[in-house]
């Protein structure tokens, strides 16, 4: 059994230097605090608009968005240290460092602002914080179901839990190279609901990247790190009590996971109607701010309900304009 589990370590070392090898980054590397970051621009025009995923995402979600958009303007998506094609970054992975980090990276590359900040779950934090530190950068929000709480609520710590109790079990099995054998004999019923609903041409690479264990040990830092985040934009937008005349779009599922399901079995309850009124109460704090419900879709928005996300980036950048 020892020599078993040796020789499943030695193959999932090997199969992720191949898998670096056979799937390139579509973007470049660029070099950031002495780590390198993943980024990938595409399209031509003002504003910017940049991507910043959910936790335990990363950009490749995000290409078909990307691909559409980008006849309209400049689109960027990246990928967090840690996650995807960037390398790992430095603990603890709070939202003031990622968004730090997120600036530096946006520098180094050479892509000027002004921004479109399109923020995903954790991502809409971060892109909150990120128009409180650079102002004068940014030139309109789109939060995408986006957490709204400036604390850590009973409901969002089980939340919490549930994630890190999943990530880990999920560290274990891809740092072992077990995911590698078990994950094809699953079939499709193995492959997170996530892949399933990427176009065939991204899956193959997305489920290789996921069989990397630093996804889900950002994963689970990203989410330990989450009380304190919140109180990083808590205290970032203190004395800000509005955003002006910004334009912001804020779009909330209709629907949530349900009480026991998984990545791999995603079914799905209606949102209770505090959590929709709580993200109105972010459209709010715009004069020009706009809540849009999408009924039918879950969490992730962006593969649910895409043309719901695309019309939403395009009315914020005309209204940028």
């Amino acid at each position: 059994m020892i020599v078993l589990l040796l020789g499943l370590a030695i193959n999932q070392r090997l199969a992720l230097r191949r898998t670096r090898e056979r799937y390139p980054a579509p973007g470049k590397l660029v070099d950031v605090s002495g780590q390198r970051m993943h980024i990938h621009c595409a399209g031509s025009g003002s504003p910017t608009v940049i991507v910043d995923a959910g936790n335990a995402c990363f950009s490749l979600e995000w290409m078909p968005i990307q691909e559409k958009l980008q006849s309209t303007t400049r689109v960027c998506v990246y990928d967090r240290a840690g996650y995807g094609w960037s390398e790992a970054g430095p603990a603890p992975r709070g939202g003031a460092h990622a968004v730090a980090e997120l600036h530096d990276l946006l520098q180094a590359a050479g892509e000027p602002g002004p921004y479109v900040l399109v923020g995903h779950s954790l991502g809409g934090i971060h892109a909150r914080m990120y128009a409180a530190h650079y102002s004068d950068e940014v030139a309109g929000l789109v939060l995408i179901d986006t957490a709204a709480e400036e604390d850590v609520s009973p409901e969002l710590e089980q939340q919490m839990r549930a994630s890190i109790s999943f990530y880990q079990v999920m560290r274990l099995l891809s740092g072992s190279g077990l995911l590698r054998i078990l994950g094809p004999l699953g079939g499709e019923q193995a492959m997170p609901e996530t892949a399933r609903k990427l176009p065939a041409e991204l899956r193959e690479v997305y489920l290789q990247l996921l069989l990397d264990p630093q996804q889900y040990t950002t994963g689970i830092d990203e989410m330990a790190q989450l009380p304190q985040t919140l109180r990083q934009a808590r205290d970032a937008l203190a004395g800000q009590p509005s955003l002006g005349d910004l334009p912001l779009i804020v779009l909330t599922a209709g629907q949530q996971m349900a009480p026991g399901s998984t990545p791999f079995d995603d079914r799905h309850v209606p949102v209770e109607e505090d959590v929709i009124a709580a993200q109105g109460a972010l459209a709010a704090l715009s004069s020009r701010g706009e809540q849009r419900v999408i009924e039918s879709s879950g969490h992730q928005v962006h593969l649910d309900a895409p043309e719901a996300v695309l019309a939403a980036i395009r009315d914020v950048v005309e209204m940028t304009r």
